[in-house]
């Protein structure tokens, strides 16, 4: 299965991962979007129903810019680990091994998108039909696109079949020259289900005809042996999992491989304590 999806990902520049989340990882993500709102509010001193996230969100929006919400929600996301227990879901984690390998890391400076109706003609918040390396991707990451709370008529992405095969597409104003020229397919995605997608691969935002909001995480993954061909130096990347000679090497410490970190160690090991190498 693994590698079909590698497969699909060649011809197609794209595959669907299917029930790779677990149901308490996505609840505790809306809940923890759900909470900041509330405290947001609760500090700016604005009356609020609990646990109504649409009306909640909508009242929000009147004392902050949209760009400043996705960001703040994204932030809190990251720094409850919420991005990080989510990639270490055993099937989600694995299919990352199988295509980057087992030197990986994920962007920390990605934010909460937020898609709801009014958001069509702006073109920062309901995107055209885009590659991610106009973004600053390498042809190394891997962008992974998860839904948190897909209901009907909330719609998803649209893909351009094969388009990463076109390598870099002109551009003019966040949107590719000749744009008519491209058939795009609705993809059909289920909550718990991820995205994969490369940096080229042409995708643009569907239209949500639910009056909730629609809320997805767009994460950018790669090896971190690969060179960099984008700009993925400028933004934070965190360690997510090591090969046995990333792991050989952090244990002597150094490039020089002396063997000031082994020879009569008395200290515990820093990897028998990290969560995501043994998991």
């Amino acid at each position: 299965m693994k590698s079909d999806n590698i497969q699909k990902l060649l011809n197609d520049g794209y595959f669907v991962l299917k029930n790779c989340i677990s149901k308490k990882i996505i609840n505790n993500a809306n809940t923890i979007i759900e909470t900041e709102i509330e405290n947001i509010l609760k500090q700016k001193k604005i009356k609020f129903k609990e646990k109504d996230f649409k009306n909640n969100y909508f009242k929000l929006k009147q004392i902050l810019p949209k760009n400043k919400i996705q960001i703040k929600l994204g932030e809190i996301l990251y720094k409850k680990n919420l991005i990080r227990d989510l990639l270490l879901e055993k099937k989600l984690k694995n299919q990352l091994i199988s295509i980057l390998g087992p030197d990986i890391e994920y962007e920390e400076d990605n934010e909460l998108l937020i898609n709801e109706k009014e958001n069509i003609g702006n073109d920062h918040l309901f995107k055209k039909l885009h590659q991610e390396i106009w973004s600053g991707a390498g042809i190394e990451n891997i962008l992974i696109w998860i839904p948190l709370n897909l209901k009907q008529g909330m719609g998803t992405l649209e893909i351009v079949k094969g388009s990463h095969k076109f390598g870099f597409i002109e551009n003019q104003n966040r949107e590719p020259i000749n744009v008519n020229s491209y058939k795009t397919s609705k993809l059909n995605i289920q909550n718990r289900s991820v995205l994969f997608l490369t940096a080229l691969t042409l995708h643009k935002t569907e239209i949500n005809k639910n009056k909730i909001p629609r809320l997805a995480i767009p994460i950018l993954i790669r090896n971190f042996y690969y060179k960099n061909t984008g700009n993925s130096d400028l933004n934070n990347y965190r360690k997510l999992n090591y090969s046995f000679v990333s792991i050989f090497r952090k244990i002597l410490g150094n490039p020089f491989y002396s063997s000031f970190r082994t020879l009569g160690q008395k200290r515990k090991s820093i990897f028998e304590k990290d969560k995501h190498y043994k998991k």
